[in-house]
């Protein structure tokens, strides 16, 4: 199984209900999602998931981004409205966002901290109801000590240290996988590199899963800014079926002008590739090509979206397939 974890951002959530309106996200992958904005679309998002009664697990404490801000400003907004119609359909608008919220189709899970292990400690909630999720490897500790009290329905863990030593039928191996350069253009100097072999070898190695941030990394930026280039992210399989990922970036790159034209150079270079017949032709790939072949710029955000949509789908696809 595969464990995407995205943090809830308009084009990651975008990027999901695309793959399920296509019929693309297999249903051995699983989205993890950290939910950053209280935002319709999240919620729509989970809509499309219980209306095609597909399986999400959805972070109910998130670490960044401003979801937890948003939602009291919204309750402390609707006690503030002094027009009846507008507080009740405000309210409305809230009452659903909570069904949703605590829909049984929706899986929950918890980034694992002091509050969380007090919480189970103390009885308040069982382990085994929800998924666990350490990010750092420094939780390990925890289960030094509460061992399996603290073990979830699944458990996720960073790869590498001490928590190799848990292994169990439900633990899911986490891999930040990639790089992430301080400018677009650095990719320049180191065009292709290695993703990940989780996906060969987890299975070997005790594992029920695997979990990665995709190529967009652990890193949590609330807003980007104007790039001097433009780079094109695409998984691949390698050689010996390693995850490859190979930077496309545009060619001209002294100011920030033009960004439709560094799409054009990035997508020029991604289509001359030596190695793009290998490349899977997912829903994602060819929602990249076709903005091209159109000469239509889709904008930076939906770049990752497609990007995004691409590694989703092709690994889905390779589970598949076996």
């Amino acid at each position: 199984m595969y464990f995407p974890y995205l943090r809830g951002r308009q084009n990651e959530l975008l990027c999901l209900r695309g793959l399920l309106n296509a019929g693309k996200l297999s249903s051995k992958v699983i989205p993890i999602i950290e939910p950053v904005r209280f935002s319709s679309t999240f919620f729509s998002t989970l809509t499309k998931f219980i209306e095609m009664n597909r399986k999400v697990i959805v972070i109910r404490n998130p670490k960044v981004g401003s979801f937890g801000k948003e939602y009291n400003d919204m309750r402390k907004n609707i006690e503030k409205e002094s027009d009846e119609n507008k507080k009740q359909k405000l309210q409305k608008t809230l009452d659903g966002y909570k069904k949703l919220w605590d829909d049984p189709g929706i899986q929950k899970a918890y980034l694992v901290d002091d509050k969380i292990v007090s919480e189970i400690t103390e009885g308040k909630f069982d382990a085994k109801d929800v998924v666990m999720i350490n990010v750092e490897k420094g939780n390990y500790h925890y289960y030094e000590e509460y061992g399996e009290k603290i073990t979830g329905k699944y458990t996720i863990v960073p790869k590498g240290g001490d928590f190799e030593d848990i292994i169990g039928d439900d633990i899911i191996i986490l891999e930040d996988g990639y790089r992430k350069a301080k400018r677009n253009i650095d990719y320049i100097e180191n065009p292709d590199e290695l993703f990940s072999r989780n996906h060969i070898v987890y299975k070997k190695r005790g594992f029920a899963g695997f979990s990665d941030f995709s190529m967009v990394g652990n890193e949590f930026e609330e807003s980007g800014f104007a790039p001097l280039a433009i780079a094109i992210h695409v998984m691949y399989f390698g050689t010996r079926g390693e995850l490859r990922v190979h930077h496309f970036v545009s060619e001209s790159n002294e100011s920030i002008s033009d960004p439709a034209r560094k799409f054009e150079e990035a997508m020029k270079n991604l289509m001359s590739w030596g190695n793009f017949s290998d490349i899977p032709k997912t829903i994602g790939l060819n929602s990249l090509i076709e903005c091209y072949n159109t000469g239509k710029f889709p904008g930076l955000g939906v770049i990752k979206k497609y990007s995004l949509m691409h590694h989703i789908e092709m690994m889905g696809e390779y589970l598949e397939a076996r």
